[in-house]
């Protein structure tokens, strides 16, 4: 029971941010963009889709782990390129964009978690 409350909590955010990606990639591709990727609005409206689809493949016990696995590989370029805190003169945008850094980070970390024990 804990398990599915669990991944349910985990797999909201991800399919809020996978939504709010798909709908409105522009200041994301544009980030990615002056990062020197060359990201298109497309690109960004595919990664939200494959957000959502890997948060709903979490509730899928025989996808769960590759869900994961998939979900981490994500959110590492995401986390480094949406969220360059280091680059940003101190302030409220600074510390906004470091919580989301961190916030990223934890959520790597819960779906290594999930792969790992996936079979549980």
């Amino acid at each position: 029971m804990l398990k599915r409350i669990g991944l349910l909590l985990y797999s909201a955010m991800l399919f809020v941010g996978g939504w709010q990606q798909a709908r409105e990639p522009g200041g994301r591709a544009e980030r990615a963009r002056s990062s020197g990727l060359p990201i298109g609005d497309e690109f960004v409206q595919l990664s939200g889709w494959a957000m959502i689809a890997g948060a709903a493949a979490l509730h899928l016990a025989p996808l769960r782990r590759v869900a994961a696995l998939a979900i981490a590989a994500q959110l590492l370029p995401i986390t480094y390129v949406g969220h360059r805190f280091w680059e940003i003169e101190e302030g409220p945008q600074r510390m906004q964009n470091k919580i989301h850094f961190f916030k990223n980070l934890s959520m790597i970390g819960s779906a290594l978690y999930i792969a790992a024990t996936a079979s549980d």
